[in-house]
């Protein structure tokens, strides 16, 4: 081999405008990365414009599905979870950054522009809500405010990021009793640090369903009403800029022995399942907003003949991702009870199913929540 080493040529200049279109399509993780490069790269790639165009870009490539598994009773109470990749099913650690002890457990609250909220009980009413940027592990914590309702009939939170002003905010929701025809509300936004917003309204629905869906600064649940709670009446909203409620009636002709809302065309859908004697059918529904209280629904899709687990589901594209639990008890070869879980994606169009990912628990757990998360790099 020679000793003259080879002639060098120098790139061509590269422009700022040439480097911010190559690192806008960049991953979160890798645009990280280089940030710590120098300086002048850490501003550049810090700018609100930076930020909101990187996410856009890789929202749709870099979306997983946190499930939360934990032990029968309660909603919420995840000691373990599972994150996979909707388009592979490629697994990837998830592992919160505060342990919660063998009395503890976790909730994700949500996330939204690659910003996670979680609850984190220590044990009784020792609890914390944890704001958390998994690509950047930049984190914050704020006080449980459910914690001064822990006896209450409803007690709900709610997580959504808002990209025009730049901050993200928390509302809890709550009353004593369902009886009661009052319910209360308090807020929490990032940029005053603080619950300093609060208030009361009227509502005719006496109880709330734990899952919600957030779209365009508008929070979304489903309201019951009567003794039994059997079926869905209500859709509440919460307008987290005006800080405003308002219910709408559930059509008549949308029932459902299951229900779920979820994401549809960057908007709002309600997923319902019914057996209809020896058939089964689910429909989804896209909700519209005329104004700023009527909602308009609209059938989309009827899918015959194929069935969803009774456990939260979502809608991705031309997908629906489900969980599906499978529990083996006492009788058994070995009278262990052990479960298994089966994350699943339905091609409804196609009329079948890609299981993605398949985990095995040697005890007796529950799906809590599944969360759809996408890569960020938003400040918390």
């Amino acid at each position: 081999m020679s000793d003259t080493p080879p002639n060098m040529k120098k790139l061509p200049h590269l422009s700022e405008d040439l480097i911010w279109k190559i690192m806008v399509k960049a991953d979160p993780k890798t645009v990280g990365q280089c940030r710590t490069l120098s300086k002048g790269w850490n501003f550049r790639l810090c700018t609100n414009l930076f930020v909101k165009t990187n996410y856009k870009e890789n929202k749709d490539r870099s979306k997983s599905v946190i499930v939360g598994i934990g032990y029968p009773l309660g909603d919420y109470n995840s000691v373990w979870f599972v994150r996979a990749y909707i388009h592979s099913g490629r697994q990837v650690q998830f592992n919160v950054p505060m342990d919660a002890n063998q009395y503890g457990f976790y909730s994700v609250i949500g996330s939204e522009n690659g910003i996670i909220c979680i609850k984190i009980s220590l044990g009784g009413l020792n609890s914390r809500l944890l704001i958390w940027n998994p690509v950047s592990d930049k984190r914050r914590y704020v006080t449980d405010e459910a914690s001064k309702h822990s006896a209450h009939a409803v007690s709900l939170y709610a997580f959504d990021f808002l990209e025009d002003e730049i901050e993200y905010r928390i509302v809890h929701v709550y009353k004593r009793a369902f009886r009661q025809r009052n319910m209360s509300w308090s807020l929490y936004t990032s940029f005053e640090r603080e619950w300093t917003h609060s208030g009361m309204f009227e509502s005719d629905v006496q109880k709330l369903g734990p899952k919600y869906i957030v779209n365009n600064g508008i929070v979304y649940w489903i309201g019951w009403q009567g003794a039994d709670f059997f079926e869905p009446a209500y859709i509440v909203t919460f307008n987290l800029r005006i800080q405003m409620f308002h219910e709408a009636k559930i059509p008549p002709d949308v029932p459902s022995d299951y229900n779920s809302l979820t994401y549809f065309n960057d908007g709002v859908g309600y997923i319902s399942y019914r057996n209809l004697a020896f058939s089964r059918q689910v429909l989804v529904w896209q909700m519209k907003r005329n104004g700023d209280h009527n909602i308009h629904w609209e059938r989309m899709i009827r899918v015959s003949g194929l069935g969803i687990p009774y456990t939260p589901s979502l809608f991705v594209g031309n997908d629906i991702i489900t969980v599906m639990e499978c529990r083996g008890g006492s009788g058994s070869a070995n009278d262990a009870v052990g479960t298994d879980f089966l994350i699943s994606r339905l091609k409804y169009m196609e009329s079948r199913r890609e299981h993605l990912v398949h985990r095995t628990w040697q005890k007796h757990v529950n799906v809590k929540t599944i969360t759809m998360h996408s890569d960020g790099l938003y400040m918390v």
